[in-house]
């Protein structure tokens, strides 16, 4: 300890101060600084371009901009190192080259960056004047005929900074310059506005705002003087000359945080900027307060910035550290959040049985947590129209990510997402409300819970198919033991029943028996025909499917089912009209199970009405599906009993058994269709039933 202690006195006290190196101004480390990242990071820019897409027509253009603004910032680096090496006039080529570079990289900057924004414009505008954008782009590259004149200007005669020895250029060249920024924050606005991602429209209209800044700047500093300003004056050039990093900057952040345009920044470059913050801090802070401790206290700067050094290598580790937490803070915000939310639907989507359970559950849970105004989870097999054409498209075009207006506005959506599984749509995401809060990562975490949402919802079906084949195994097998019983039923009760109406009809030609008897013999003829359908209707009940008939069109169908219905029809004095806009034909299986449904409803629409009615059958075809409504206008259907209709053995007549309309509903289901009632329609009166069957 005595000895470090000495050894320090030793290089503190008594060595003798090292001459003074020249003090480094702020001014020049910003030069120095400013001009090294330019270069780095657009050259570095240009090569991830190059290498992950190749070279197209659009990416041609961004990698003539890039190479154009970084060779600018590598000559004025070049220019900006002699300055310091070299106080004299010794070199000159090398500066005379390092101008040449710098101003003729300048001049190529706005044809490539108006090009650029055109071929982008282009691109992702559809709606975009396409046969102007070629001439456009050519006639922004004609000032570039200047430049043989311009290079011969830069290496004849003695040396002069190429602003005064281009003075006569100046004027012009920096209101086209600022021209093509106004034109381009101009297009920057106009891709604002048809972009469909909040994160795309917000990156353009920042782009655009910057690059108007900078033409304001340009116009400020060269056209009204500020660059002559005393003392600030030379801050306004350089900041001027620097301006290009500021868009650049927006690129690479959006880069870095959202993999724009499928680039990843890694993390070493981002270390290797840093590199550059404390290289500057070393020579504006540690270097200058070395020199002021040997200017005051006769120490030596050289030792004292080595134990500077060596104190910022001790703290290295915890700087790294610290600057990564700034880092995950600053590009990863509510990431904790988001994964907590994606680990908790995945988990709790294993747990759920039933579909309409997990997705009102599902909607909840995103709706609060990512602060949205309505998130509508829709399995494809419930879906609607527009919906169902939306996971076509999605199918089709293999998105994950629905973005078309023409697909999203049927929706009023802002985001609508696919639920893929094992290469097929299983349902959709859909995202409704205020646009602002979509912001780019509630959009990457929905992406992500998309596919644990998409097992979910297979999950759920596969349960709710294996517990329907369990019902209809159960069904089939109760409806097997009733089909026994109800085969049974018939061969005890029919023939009796034969037997009575064949003696009734007999009994009714005796004219001496038929007078006196006539009304008995009427009803014990109603009663038998009841009795007979009653009994159909069991065996029917019974049968796991409808017995196959000869194929048959619809009109054919309805005109069987009119010849069945017309006595009881007129016995009550209804009016059975048809309207068919839509006749279809039908296969045997199809034909007898659409009769069995259309003569139950009619008949059942006919008894509703005590006295002088109407029943309406229609058709019509809609969405790929035939659409069949029997219609009557009797006392209606009570709200408490709707629900219970279609359960076997249920009836709100004195007479019945009940199994109509559970005939019609599973008859329905075999056809793979829907049946659903309306009632009533107007005034407390009337009934709708409609079959939608598919085509």
């Amino acid at each position: 300890m005595t000895l470090l202690t000495a050894t320090s006195c030793s290089l503190f006290m008594l060595a003798p101060p090292a001459a003074s190196p020249p003090v480094l101004l702020p001014y020049d480390i910003l030069k120095l600084v400013g001009f090294a990242t330019g270069a780095a990071l657009h050259l570095y820019l240009c090569w991830m371009i190059l290498n992950r897409y190749g070279i197209r027509q659009v990416e041609r253009s961004l990698l003539g901009l890039g190479g154009s603004i970084g060779l600018w910032h590598l000559g004025n680096f070049a220019g900006t190192i002699h300055q310091m090496l070299f106080e004299d006039a010794r070199a000159l080529w090398w500066l005379r080259l390092a101008d040449s570079l710098a101003y003729v990289a300048l001049a190529f900057l706005p044809p490539t960056l108006a090009h650029a924004h055109l071929r982008i414009w282009g691109w992702f505008d559809n709606r975009a004047p396409q046969r102007i954008f070629r001439p456009l782009i050519v006639m922004g590259y004609v000032p570039l005929v200047s430049l043989p004149w311009v290079l011969v200007k830069l290496w004849s005669e003695p040396y002069q900074p190429p602003m005064e020895k281009l003075a006569l250029l100046l004027l012009p060249f920096i209101l086209w310059i600022v021209f093509v920024f106004g034109e381009c924050a101009a297009i920057d606005w106009r891709l604002s506005r048809v972009w469909q991602s909040a994160r795309e429209r917000r990156f353009f209209e920042v782009f655009g705002a910057t690059l108007a800044g900078i033409g304001a700047l340009f116009l400020l500093t060269y056209v009204f003087g500020a660059r002559h300003w005393p003392g600030i004056g030379k801050y306004f050039d350089l900041i001027a000359k620097l301006s290009s990093l500021a868009p650049t900057a927006i690129v690479a952040y959006y880069i870095y945080r959202y993999r724009y345009l499928e680039l990843v920044i890694r993390q070493s470059f981002v270390y290797a900027v840093l590199a550059v913050i404390v290289l500057m801090v070393y020579l504006y802070g540690i270097r200058r307060f070395g020199l002021a401790l040997q200017a005051r206290y006769e120490l030596r700067a050289d030792v004292v910035e080595a134990l500077l050094i060596l104190v910022v290598l001790v703290l290295a580790a915890p700087l790294r550290r610290a600057v990564e937490h700034y880092l995950k803070k600053l590009f990863t915000t509510e990431v904790g959040l988001y994964r907590d939310l994606v680990a908790q639907v995945g988990a709790e989507a294993s747990s759920y049985g039933e579909l309409a359970h997990f997705i009102v559950f599902a909607e909840r849970r995103l709706r609060e947590a990512l602060s949205l105004d309505e998130v509508k989870i829709v399995a494809v097999t419930h879906a609607n129209a527009d919906e169902a054409e939306a996971c076509r498209a999605a199918e089709a075009g293999q998105l994950t990510e629905i973005e078309q207006m023409p697909l999203l506005e049927p929706l009023h959506a802002l985001a609508c997402y696919p639920l893929w599984r094992e290469g097929r749509v299983v349902g959709l995401m859909i995202v409704r409300g205020n646009p602002q809060l979509l912001t780019s990562e509630k959009r990457e975490v929905l992406a992500v819970l998309a596919g644990h949402i998409a097992v979910a919802v297979e999950n759920c079906q596969l349960l709710e198919e294996k517990v329907k084949l369990e019902r209809e195994l159960a069904e089939r097998e109760r409806l097997a033991s009733l089909g026994q019983m109800a085969a049974t039923v018939a061969h005890e009760v029919k023939n009796p029943l034969s037997a009575i109406k064949s003696i009734t009809q007999v009994m009714r030609e005796d004219e001496l028996v038929s007078r006196e008897y006539a009304r008995d013999l009427d009803l014990i003829t109603g009663e038998v025909d009841r009795l007979n359908r009653s009994v159909s209707q069991l065996l029917s009940f019974s049968r796991p499917s409808a017995v196959a008939a000869a194929p048959a069109s619809l009109s054919e169908i309805v005109e069987s089912v009119l010849t069945l219905t017309r006595a009881e029809a007129e016995q009550r004095l209804v009016k059975i009209s048809v309207d068919l806009k839509a006749d279809p034909q039908f296969d045997g299986e199809r034909t007898a199970a659409l009769k069995e449904v259309l003569l139950n409803l009619t008949l059942n629409a006919v008894q509703a009405i005590n006295a002088e009615g109407e029943v309406r059958i229609e058709s019509e075809k809609s969405d790929d599906k035939l659409r069949i409504s029997v219609t009557d206008n009797g006392a209606g259907i009570a709200a408490d009993q709707r629900e219970k209709i279609f359960e076997p053995f249920f009836t709100t007549k004195q007479r019945g058994t009940g199994l109509g309309l559970a005939i019609v509903a599973r008859r329905v289901r075999e056809l793979g269709g829907d049946v659903s009632v309306v009632s009533p329609i107007t005034e407390n009166r009337g009934t709708k039933f409609v079959v939608s069957l598919p085509l």
